[in-house]
């Protein structure tokens, strides 16, 4: 009895260990097929499930939209569940509304419409097709938000009379990346098209930030003394042509004495005070017609005299004793402009030739550059620069209202280098005086090359490598051979194709996603 019971018992559990490696074999199928799950909980968590069933993937774009829809092959009397995401060109962030008709068309008339009025979540519409009949028609999608209103067609397909009877006619795509639309919209990105477009050499050089000549000044010192002003001026402070920027007062001879000083100025009091009392009894005479006014005048004259002559005395003996005074030499901007530097302050001691203010016009500034010699026989075409400047590349040129303005034809003995100024407006390029840049200058005429943005190159272990998008979500790694640079355009030399598109913002996250790191976020459940 103990015998069969042992049979039997061993009888169980091999099959139940059958049973568990069939369910592990059909649950691995599952996730090896090529479509997403189309199920009840499709809607609420799927994309991270996969079945094993066909599906159709189209990518397509307009002007304004980017289509990516994902659904099984179309069988008669059978629904079929659209994944469709769309993604604004503009800004590459998903439709967050809008109305979606879906056409099967023959004969350029639409035979089956199929409407979703609006996304079942953030960019993605979900609609049900079912096919009526047989045959092949022309697939479109059409969203409309607003002012936005786009038309995919993405061409033929085929409405089978049975599951047995569909075959997928679609080339696999290129590339192993997958870098979902919910990481795209999440994480910064873009792409843009490879194309041919006029670019320029250039010969590197190293460029100092200057106000222009015609718009910068510096206010010194004209003699020794000290400084006075009521207002306190600081960088940035803008000024107009002849403002007051303070009174110079000089300062007084070795040989002052302060006894001296308080006796020229009683001297010059008294002297106001007779010429004051002279002036009134003048005036009394005047007025009788007892004297010419010609005498009066004068004494009006000498009474002005003695007025100045006491107000010199008390400014002097102010200064001597430490206190400031109004009179003075009167400092002026000589033109408008924005002060950069302030040297001086109200009370400050100056020396002659002290630089007290440095004035420079705010709209303007001069890019002065260095290129070394051996460079010197191109820099005749020179046509504008471009530079890196923190993280955005400026290009100043004509197109740029920037111009250039000096070009050097002699090679400083010491540098080695020659020199070109570039002037440009403020907003346009680097404007901080002083700053110091590695700059690239254009010589030669434009030739038309195949171009990527610059941004869009990454270096993968010493290596130029860019990502190509093959599908919606799926994504190539390039390595690719690099030739002139033009400001943000870089010409692609081999590994490109004209008209791929090319991440051009956000490919160090696609980068990330051919790693598996999951810092770049996950998950697709739609």
């Amino acid at each position: 009895m103990t015998t069969i019971i042992k049979k039997y018992l061993i009888n169980i559990v091999s099959s139940a260990l059958i049973i568990l490696v069939l369910a592990i074999f059909v649950s691995g199928s599952a996730y090896a097929g090529g479509g997403h799950s189309h199920g009840g909980d499709h809607h609420e968590d799927g994309h991270d499930d996969h079945s094993d069933e066909p599906a159709l993937v189209y990518t397509h774009y307009t002007d304004s939209t980017e289509l990516f829809v994902e659904f099984p092959p179309l069988v008669v009397n059978q629904p079929s569940t659209f994944i469709v995401h769309f993604t604004r060109l503009d800004d590459f962030k998903p439709l967050t509304n809008g109305i979606l008709n879906i056409h099967l068309k023959q004969n350029n008339k639409t035979v089956a419409r199929f409407r979703v009025k609006a996304p079942a979540r953030t960019g993605i519409f979900l609609p049900d097709v079912t096919a009526k009949k047989t045959g092949k028609f022309q697939l479109v999608l059409e969203i409309e938000d607003g002012e936005l209103h786009a038309i995919h067609n993405l061409g033929e397909v085929t409405v089978f009379p049975n599951e047995d009877a569909v075959v997928i006619e679609q080339d696999e795509v290129e590339g192993e990346i997958n870098y979902l639309k919910e990481q795209q919209w999440t994480n910064p990105f873009a792409l843009v098209q490879s194309k041919s477009h006029p670019i320029r050499s250039s010969v590197p050089g190293f460029g100092t930030v200057t106000a222009p000549n015609d718009g910068f000044a510096i206010v010194r010192a004209s003699s020794d003394g000290y400084f006075n002003s009521d207002l306190v001026l600081n960088a940035g402070n803008h000024v107009t042509q002849g403002q007051s920027l303070g009174v110079l007062i000089p300062r007084l001879g070795d040989g002052a004495d302060i006894g001296n000083l308080l006796v020229n100025q009683e001297k010059a009091r008294a002297q106001k005070q007779l010429s004051e009392a002279d002036v009134k009894r003048l005036q009394a005479l005047f007025d009788q017609g007892a004297i010419p006014e010609k005498r009066l005048l004068e004494a009006k004259q000498k009474l002005e005299i003695a007025r100045v002559e006491l107000q010199t005395s008390q400014s002097r003996l102010k200064q001597h004793t430490g206190k400031t005074s109004k009179a003075g030499i009167r400092l002026v901007s000589p033109i408008v402009g924005e002060l950069v530097e302030v040297s001086v302050r109200p009370g400050s001691f100056v020396r002659t030739g002290d630089a007290l203010f440095t004035i420079a016009d705010p709209k303007r500034r001069w890019l002065d550059i260095h290129i070394p010699e051996k460079y010197g026989n191109s820099i005749n075409e020179v046509s504008g620069i471009w530079l890196q400047d923190t993280e955005e590349i400026r290009v100043l040129d004509a197109l740029n209202d920037a111009q250039v303005i000096k070009v050097s034809k002699h090679v400083n003995p010491i540098t080695r280098t020659m020199n070109i100024a570039i002037q440009y407006p403020s907003k346009s390029g680097p404007s901080l005086l002083g700053a110091r840049h590695p700059v690239n200058v254009y010589v030669g005429e434009p030739e038309v090359k195949l171009v990527v943005p610059a941004s869009a190159i990454i270096d993968d272990a010493g290596q130029s490598v860019i990502y190509v998008q093959t599908a919606g979500e799926t994504f190539a790694r390039r390595s690719v051979l690099l030739g002139v640079q033009d400001g943000p355009w870089v010409e692609i030399l081999q590994g490109v194709e004209p008209g791929e598109w090319i991440v051009s913002q956000g490919a160090y996250y696609v980068k990330l996603a051919s790693t598996g790191d999951d810092a770049i976020g996950h998950g697709h459940a739609h």
